[in-house]
Formats: structure tokens, C-alpha cells, sequence
């Protein structure tokens, strides 16, 4: 009878301490789904927007998703992207910040963000230090800098089937 009484002491202690425990621990689920929900109310609620452009030059920030972008001169990536990216003569330029998963036809492409999706680019590419893309690469020349991530295929075709493609294409 007298381990009946101590098993049953031991048992209430037991289950005493572990309440008491939990009490002090600190609970982060509703900190963390406040923080969360900051976040999402201080994303910008259009789709893209052109914040500069001059006569050959676009720069877009904010969100933009499901869209086709074609343009002639320089795009400038400062933000993100999904869908398609098209220009003949072109130049993607996209920044440390720039976010893109679509797939990227243009003359010049330097790269120095994320990108998902297949690129080809006519003329050159270049992968910056922080560039991390994951694709397969269509171009007469690369160049990759130390630091770069390249998770694809790179593939080497000469410039005048290039040429040919793009007078199809247009």
C-alpha cells in the first residue's frame, strides 16, 4: 500500500512539474502569425510597376505574376516575376533583390538574382556572383563568376543559328 502512495505522489509531481514547465515556455505561434501577417500587408498590392524609364531603359519592382513581358533596350529586374520575358535585341539586367521564374528569350542576359526557368539569350550571358539560376542556358557565351549557382545544362550553338532563330521568331 505504501507504493501505491508513492507512485501516486511521484505521478502527481510529475505531471505538476510538467504544467509548471510549459507555463514558462514561451509560446511563438501568435508572435510568429503577427510578424507573418506584417509581411504580407506590406507587400504591394499591384502587379508590377514601372518605377523608371527613359527612352531604352524599363526598371520593374514589386510582384508581378503570370504576365508576358516584351520590350526592346534594358529591362531591369528589381523585383519578382513569373511568366515570360521576350526581346529580340534586348538586355535583361536583373539585380541582387530580382526574383524571376519564367522562361527568358533576349540578346543579353545579366544575371545576378534568382531565376527559375530556361534562358536563352542570343548574343551573351553573364552569371554575377549572387546569381543563382536553375534552367537550362542557350547561348554562344557564358561566363560565370566565382560565387554563381548553376543548377541546368548549358548549351553551345554558333551565333548564325541564332540569328536565324530571331528572323523566324519576328
Amino acid at each position: 500500500m505504501s507504493t501505491e502512495i508513492l507512485a501516486t505522489g511521484v505521478s502527481e509531481f510529475s505531471l505538476a512539474a510538467v504544467e509548471e514547465a510549459a507555463v514558462l515556455f514561451f509560446d511563438t505561434r501568435a508572435p510568429f502569425e503577427e510578424w507573418l501577417q506584417t509581411l504580407e500587408s506590406n507587400l504591394p498590392t499591384k502587379s508590377a510597376e514601372v518605377v523608371e524609364c527613359t527612352d531604352d531603359t524599363f526598371q520593374i519592382e514589386g510582384v508581378a505574376s503570370d504576365c508576358e513581358v516584351v520590350f526592346d533596350g534594358i529591362l531591369k529586374v528589381d523585383g519578382t516575376m513569373k511568366g515570360n520575358i521576350r526581346s529580340a535585341q534586348g538586355t535583361l539586367l536583373m539585380t541582387e533583390r530580382g526574383h524571376v521564374e519564367a522562361d527568358v528569350d533576349v540578346r543579353v542576359a545579366i544575371i545576378d538574382g534568382y531565376l527559375e526557368g530556361n534562358l536563352r539569350a542570343t548574343e551573351h550571358v553573364l552569371l554575377n556572383s549572387n546569381a543563382r539560376v536553375s534552367g537550362d542556358i542557350h547561348t554562344p557565351s557564358l561566363s560565370i563568376r566565382d560565387g554563381a549557382v548553376f543548377e541546368g545544362q548549358s548549351f553551345f550553338l554558333e551565333r548564325l543559328i541564332y540569328s536565324e532563330i530571331c528572323k523566324l521568331e519576328s
